[in-house]
């Protein structure tokens, strides 16, 4: 004979009663003569309603296939399981082995006559009863969200942050991934550069031994408690039985608190990765890449869409490196008002043979020339770069009179990331001397897209909201 026994928290008086359970059943088996007591199984801390959580429970299970149990007691049906259809499942099985479940508190023994009735009506309650209690426990978490009442939330797992007691506080070494996090995204990194350095670095996760991935990085920099507010009922239970959690998308209310959580990141700090996230998301399917540090942040003023890297037969067929507007890849491009174009004949993108000079000679037919459409502007590889160069400098040449608008920025843009930027374009300008060669990190930092204007102009606009033309 084995006993089965089960509590749904971890509360301390839900463990004594456990506790009492396992040393009753004890007791109760070892002084019966005609029985042996296989094993007491029990769960602590698991809900009724779904079986792939009790490990004792399935243990039971499995040493009942095995031959070894000819009998179970357990104190009630709603111990036994309160989901419906897995407790018919179980006990027919257990039946089908000869196997008998006597519920001590219906009276009911699965192998009676009557057994198959009383247990589909007994286990039917049970689960009636289990969601009545989702619903009442339900009820009174929506209440106190509707207050704001920080205990109601469960943050222990949150990355930074530790509950003990209903008291939440910031786990120190944990805060310094955070802020790693955040720093790295405000470097201008993307989410796959700080997941690689993260797991290269060997820098755990909240579940040791998990590794940091794309959706984790950007759940931390969305999460709005790391700032110390807290957006209540952002997911909710659907079916009391299943407890599968859903996103709530507008089914049920939700409620926002300020300043109710100790801040890991500043306020201002979170605003601004806000905003830079909204832009990142313009950027969808780019990856970051040093070799090719333009991409995606040249724009196209006549069509919109973005530039990227192109590579062509030149001259004597050498390959010449490039960005053009991807207008070209879906034939979407527009006309650029009032400018001509003359196609690049053919004797100069290949290497000409002496039939193809001599007919040039003879012929010397002019290349047709046509409207320009954005497609056929072509920025030599180098030029962003160089021209980089040259619109930090003619910053840095300024530097008094662009500090002293900075700082009003500062105080008066709306943009939460225009005014961070520019707090931190202050400190650059002190920090970052002229420079002579292009600094990938600096224009991650600072350059927020570049214009391109034609025939031979680019405009920088800066993050802080400084705009430069070269």
């Amino acid at each position: 004979m084995a006993a089965y026994c089960r509590v749904s928290t971890q509360a301390e008086e839900q463990n004594h009663s456990l506790v009492a359970q396992i040393s009753y059943y004890t007791k109760l088996i070892e002084a019966d003569d005609d029985a042996e007591l296989v094993d007491i199984y029990a769960d602590r801390g698991t809900s009724g309603t779904r079986t792939r959580n009790r490990t004792n429970f399935l243990r039971l299970i499995e040493d009942c296939r095995a031959g070894k149990i000819d009998a179970i007691v357990t104190k009630s049906v709603s111990r036994f399981g309160r989901n419906t259809v897995d407790t018919l499942t179980f006990t027919r099985e257990l039946k089908s082995l000869g196997i008998d479940v006597f519920f001590e508190k219906e009276n009911l023994h699965t192998c009676s006559a009557e057994g198959e009735l009383l247990l589909t009506l007994m286990a039917a309650v049970a689960e009636s009863e289990s969601v009545s209690m989702s619903d009442n426990i339900r009820w009174g978490k929506r209440h106190r969200y509707e207050k704001g009442l920080i205990e109601s939330l469960v943050i222990g797992t949150t990355l930074g942050f530790s509950q003990k007691n209903g008291v939440i506080t910031i786990e120190e070494e944990e805060a310094t991934t955070v802020r790693l996090i955040y720093d790295m995204f405000l470097a201008g990194h993307g989410y796959q550069y700080i997941c690689d350095y993260l797991n290269n670095n060997g820098i755990q996760t909240k579940h040791p031994g998990a590794r940091w991935g794309n959706k984790t990085v950007s759940d931390i920099l969305e999460n709005e408690k790391f700032c110390g507010d807290c957006r209540f009922q952002k997911t909710f239970i659907a079916d009391p039985v299943t407890h599968k959690s859903v996103r709530n998308k507008g089914e049920l209310p939700q409620y926002f608190v300020e300043d109710v959580l100790p801040a890991i990141i500043p306020k201002d700090k979170w605003l601004a990765v806000q905003e830079l996230r909204k832009r990142h998301s313009r950027k969808v399917g780019i990856k970051q890449n040093e070799a090719y540090p333009f991409t995606n942040m040249l724009v196209c003023p006549y069509c919109g869409q973005k530039y990227d890297a192109y590579a062509g037969a030149g001259p004597n067929r050498i390959m010449v490196y490039s960005y053009r507007c991807r207008s070209r890849k879906d034939h979407t491009a527009v006309e650029v008002p009032g400018m001509m174009y003359t196609p690049p004949s053919r004797l100069r993108v290949q290497k000409p043979t002496p039939a193809m000079v001599s007919y040039r000679e003879k012929y010397n037919h002019p290349e047709p020339s046509r409207q320009m459409i954005c497609s056929d502007i072509k920025i030599p590889w180098e030029l962003p770069g160089k021209a980089f160069v040259q619109a930090w400098n003619l910053i840095i040449g300024k530097k008094t009179r662009y500090q002293a608008s900075l700082h009003l920025t500062a105080e008066t843009a709306d943009n939460p990331l225009t005014r961070y930027r520019a707090r931190e374009m202050i400190s650059l300008l002190d920090e970052v001397d002229r420079i002579t060669d292009f600094y990938y990190p600096l224009m991650l930092r600072t350059l927020d897209f570049v214009e391109v204007r034609p025939p031979d102009k680019l405009s920088f606009v800066f993050q802080c909201g400084i705009r430069i033309t070269v």
